[in-house]
């Protein structure tokens, strides 16, 4: 990754220590001196481990928590459990053997200012990476003073990169994807996607706790009990077909009765966008009668501040309001699905109003623009065997149609094209309680009124007509 970067890390310490003369329409000799420097990155997880040297696997995979990551194994996987660290000393919850089994007495995780991060990449040894003879023949192993430290990231190079806190940013767009994928795996019981498995029952057999969700033997057959935490197959149904029903504004999402199954049993094909429109809008009001009041709730106040950490301006004073918050929410979390349940990415949702308060609104720190541009420049290849000469192309093209479009009055552009729902002008109607600026939609139809409907709308015109008062008088 280094390699690649470097052409890009040299035009940015020159910039930052040299500068580039740049014309200036304002001053007087018409040229100022414009430096330039680096604020962040934005990344999905994978990618933010490549550029910043810590790996994200393992028992210390949080960049955030540092050595103090909270994690446990379980049979197959590393589960990020154990949240209960992050509440107050003298909390309740600490002692509470529901959790994992065991009181918790660990403090809250450390905060690892930049000097200790430094302090840190001292450590690390520069090694030559992958296989090599030097090493056996097989990878380097880490030591333990290494931490999860695979490399110094070629960004140190910069003067100022030290020092900045928010140095990569948490891609909430990925993180609330996959919040959502383990959410509705796991409510509705797919075999592919949910987190409900055989091992994480065995996992809770292990730990001592909720004997009732462990497996039994009845006769020759292994038996799973049934969950609260997974509808019923009746509700599954019931939460599908409320999917498939539900109907958005023009541009708001996609069409979403799509992406439910025939059979009305699971959700296939779900999008980054389809899950963040489920998450803040549909989720919370479609699982509130299918499971108890204790699980629905806690899954909405999740929910919540998905859509509040999403808004358009962020407060600071309610972002650490909801940094407390949802170490509580955590904390129900854990009461509710099994440990295995919490993979790194339910784990990252702690450390979000943190950024926000470092980094402002996250539509600013998204991966969406990126990935629409990036679905963009694929649509230009034509030729699969030369990808890059097609985008090259199609973009000089898009390019040189756009500019010329600008001068073309008589030929439909994408300038001067109507919009797709423009509903035109309309005659004006003599009565201004009648006036409509929408288009009707659909055949006519005509309703007859009772006595008391006909009534009802009598008065109504009436009394919202100012074209009647005169005669009302």
């Amino acid at each position: 990754m280094d390699v690649f970067l470097r052409p890009l890390i040299d035009e940015l310490k020159e910039l930052w220590v040299h500068g580039l003369d740049t014309h200036d329409a304002a001053s007087e000799n018409g040229v100022f001196r414009m430096r330039a420097a680096l604020l962040w990155t934005v990344n999905d997880f994978p990618a933010r481990s490549s550029l910043s040297g810590w790996s994200g696997q393992g028992y210390r995979a949080c960049p955030t928590c540092n050595e103090d990551t909270p994690s446990m194994r379980v049979i197959g996987k590393t589960a990020y459990f154990g949240h209960r660290r992050f509440l107050p000393t003298n909390h309740h919850w600490r002692s509470n053997l529901q959790f994992d089994g065991r009181t918790e007495r660990k403090r809250p995780p450390r905060r690892f200012s930049t000097a200790d991060i430094l302090e840190q990449l001292r450590r690390v040894k520069t090694g030559i990476p992958g296989k090599h003879p030097n090493y056996g023949g097989v990878k380097r192993k880490r030591g333990d003073d290494e931490l999860n430290w695979r490399k110094k990231s070629i960004f140190y190079e910069l003067p100022y990169w030290a020092t900045i806190e928010l140095k990569h940013n948490l891609d909430v767009m990925h993180i609330e994807k996959n919040v959502c994928d383990s959410l509705l795996g796991t409510l509705l019981g797919d075999p592919h996607k949910s987190k409900d498995t055989d091992n994480a029952r065995r996992d809770l057999a292990k730990l001592g706790i909720r004997h009732e969700l462990h497996l039994f033997e009845d006769g020759n057959k292994l038996m799973k009990p049934t969950a609260d935490y997974t509808f019923s197959e009746a509700n599954r149904r019931k939460f599908c077909r409320f999917i498939r029903s539900v109907k958005f504004p023009d541009g708001f999402a996609s069409n979403l009765s799509k992406n439910v199954a025939q059979n009305d049993s699971r959700l296939l094909g779900l999008k980054s966008h389809d899950c963040h429109v489920i998450m803040q809008r549909l989720l919370p009001v479609g699982c509130r009668s299918l499971v108890n009041k204790n699980i629905w709730s806690t899954i909405v106040e999740l929910c919540t501040f998905f859509n509040q950490l999403c808004a358009s301006t962020v407060n600071v004073s309610d972002m650490v309001e909801a940094q407390n918050q949802l170490v509580l929410i955590l904390c129900k979390l854990e009461r509710i699905f099994p440990p295995a349940f919490f993979d790194i990415m339910i784990h990252l949702v702690l450390h979000l109003p943190e950024e926000a308060i470092l980094g402002g609104p996250v539509h600013m720190r998204w991966m969406y623009p990126f990935e629409r541009y990036l679905k963009r420049l694929k649509d230009y290849v034509r030729n699969a065997a030369k990808p890059e000469g097609s985008i090259a192309e199609g973009y000089v093209v898009d390019e040189a149609l756009t500019f010329c479009s600008r001068y073309f009055d008589d030929v439909e552009t994408r300038f001067n094209r109507p919009d797709r729902n423009d509903d035109g002008i309309h005659p004006t109607r003599q009565l201004s309680v009648f006036e409509s600026q929408c288009k009707p939609l659909g055949k006519q139809s005509y309703v007859e009124l009772d006595n008391n409907d006909r009534d009802n709308a009598e008065f109504y015109i009436l009394n919202n007509s100012p074209e009647l008062e005169p005669y009302l008088k």
